[in-house]
């Protein structure tokens, strides 16, 4: 019973009531999903939602192994994203109800890592012997964290989608499309415009054709999604850097509200 109630209200140790609450809610919907999911026998979903548990976990490890304090604030938001992306975007499909939620999610992404990256230099930086490093370089760190975050992600997005067959990154119709595949010439970008109709015809296991109709142009199968998410990404991570930035710059007198998203080295 006691490992049942350690396993839902883990948290950090600076977690306020509230946020313990908000932790135990989570984690049950998780847990009752997980098993819904196993018992149909889905298994990316299935896989997405022991991912959710595992990250649910993070802000209490990091906080463990690195020593530090994390505000309660940056915990809830950290918490907050982490469900909309997974158990609300990919399980309730969120993403495909709300076209803004996507990009929404991979905005505050770009703008958390930064801030997480920010951390890390800005606790390196305060609290290590012979080492000052200029409020530019902090915030071209807090900058490239943030991307190569983003990037990862792609990645995993791409590699569900590849061995799992899952849609992470989500199909958008486009109406026309420029390929040297497709050209007379080798190397001559061939452009195919206005598109109303798309047909692809494939084979079942037992080598029936089957011919599917795609209306309304060509269907791409996620570099649009992609590229979308990392320019949005690429938007929060310059925001952070600015604030960070400003905020090391004017050395902790100005821009206060930074202080909600920098872990605090324990005393």
């Amino acid at each position: 019973m006691n490992l049942l109630k350690k396993f839902f209200t883990s948290s950090t140790k600076t977690a306020s009531k509230k946020l313990v609450a908000v932790y135990v809610c989570f984690r049950a919907l998780a847990i009752f999903m997980l098993i819904n999911q196993l018992i149909m026998l889905r298994w990316g979903d299935a896989l997405i939602l022991v991912l959710t548990l595992v990250l649910f976990a993070i802000p209490h490890l990091v906080e463990r192994v690195f020593k530090i304090e994390i505000p309660n604030l940056l915990e809830l938001i950290i918490l907050l994203f982490i469900f909309s992306s997974t158990v609300l975007g990919e399980l309730s499909d969120f993403y495909g109800y709300f076209k803004i939620w996507d990009t929404a999610l991979h905005t505050l992404n770009g703008f958390l890592a930064a801030g997480v990256g920010f951390s890390l230099v800005y606790l390196l930086n305060k609290n290590a012997e012979g080492i000052k490093l200029s409020p530019l370089f902090l915030a071209i760190v807090t900058f490239c964290f943030s991307m190569t975050v983003g990037v990862m992600w792609e990645f995993f997005e791409y590699s569900a989608d590849r061995w799992l067959n899952l849609d992470m990154q989500k199909d958008r119709m486009v109406q026309q499309i420029n390929s040297v595949s497709i050209g007379v010439e080798k190397n001559d970008v061939a452009h195919i415009g206005n598109i109303g109709r798309t047909i692809i015809e494939s084979k079942d296991d037992s080598g029936k054709r089957l011919e599917t109709v795609i209306d309304g142009g060509y269907l791409d199968i996620g570099i649009i999604d992609t590229m979308k998410d990392l320019y949005v990404n690429l938007l929060g991570a310059i925001v952070f850097s600015v604030f960070g930035f400003l905020y090391a710059h004017h050395d902790e007198k100005k821009y206060r509200f930074v202080r909600n998203f920098i872990p605090r080295k324990k005393e």
